[in-house]
């Protein structure tokens, strides 16, 4: 690995680089509610007619969710495409007001790769309208739905954001050298619907079935312990209509519970995060 490679992706090479911290953690959620079995429907018509499944994120996953982190006094951060911020706006509005992030994630849940430019770039500045309407500020933070286009982190660097949170390239922030971002990367081990993404008919792809939770919380919490270790940055990607069930919220706070015990792990949202990255680094 060449020297400036090493220097990007790796920051072992920096001194205590969470301060008065060992590691750091943040807590994500896609909330993609309805768009995500619309956006399926490309892969299959016969998912457009599993829309309602959506519903239990934000009716249900949301407000259990607040409950949970209220609870700890921490805040999370929450991808949103746009259309689902104008059709569950209470959702939306709930979240912000118990302090949580709400973040960029396109307007639908398609991906930039399979739209045209000029689709990307409307979709993407109507979310932003979108979130400043609902909370009075504009996003600060991305994440893509599966994949970019050439243009995609120029509509990010655009639009005043902090950072991108798509990448899956190490498991430290660092500030990208194509743009004027921060990096936030993440990884499918730490994602649930990689583990409870089932679908009875038709199905998708890569499930296998429906895993138990403790086996997927075991791992979860066997990569903190690892990541705390080597003084790096655990992210865990989840859906309010996935991890939104009452057992795996249970578990969940568990998993937080353990993080908030060892009293040297700062847990914070990704904007923060990349704050204080660029404070430090830039």
């Amino acid at each position: 690995m060449s020297d400036e490679l090493f220097a990007r992706v790796d920051s072992n090479h920096k001194p205590e680089p969470w301060g008065e911290y060992r590691a750091a953690a943040t807590f994500t959620f896609d909330l993609d509610a309805n768009e995500l079995w619309r956006a399926a429907a490309a892969l299959d018509p016969e998912f457009a007619r599993l829309d309602y499944r959506g519903d239990y994120g934000p009716e249900v996953g949301v407000p259990r969710l607040v409950e949970l982190f209220d609870k700890y006094d921490v805040n999370c951060t929450f991808f949103v495409p746009g259309k689902v911020a104008e059709e569950w706006p209470e959702a939306v509005k709930l979240l912000h007001e118990h302090g949580h992030e709400i973040a960029h994630h396109g307007y639908t849940h398609v991906s930039p790769r399979e739209m045209s430019a000029e689709r990307e770039a409307t979709e993407f500045r109507r979310t932003v309208e979108v979130f400043e309407d609902l909370t009075g500020e504009p996003p600060v933070g991305y994440r893509t739905v599966g994949g970019m286009r050439d243009q995609t982190l120029d509509l990010v660097e655009d639009a005043g954001m902090l950072y991108d949170a798509s990448w899956q390239d190490t498991d430290m922030p660092y500030l990208r050298e194509d743009h004027d971002l921060v990096e936030i990367p993440n990884d499918y081990l730490l994602d649930d619907f990689v583990y409870w993404g089932f679908n009875m008919g038709p199905t998708f792809e890569f499930q296998s079935g429906i895993s138990p939770h403790g086996p997927v919380f075991d791992t979860w919490e066997a990569e903190f312990d690892g990541i705390r270790e080597r003084g790096r940055l655990f992210v865990l990607t989840m859906h309010p209509q996935i991890v939104g069930r009452a057992s795996r919220v249970d578990a969940l706070e568990s998993l937080l519970q353990q993080m908030l015990s060892t009293g040297d792990t700062w847990v914070t949202t990704c904007a923060e995060l990349a704050r204080y990255w660029r404070d430090r680094y830039d």
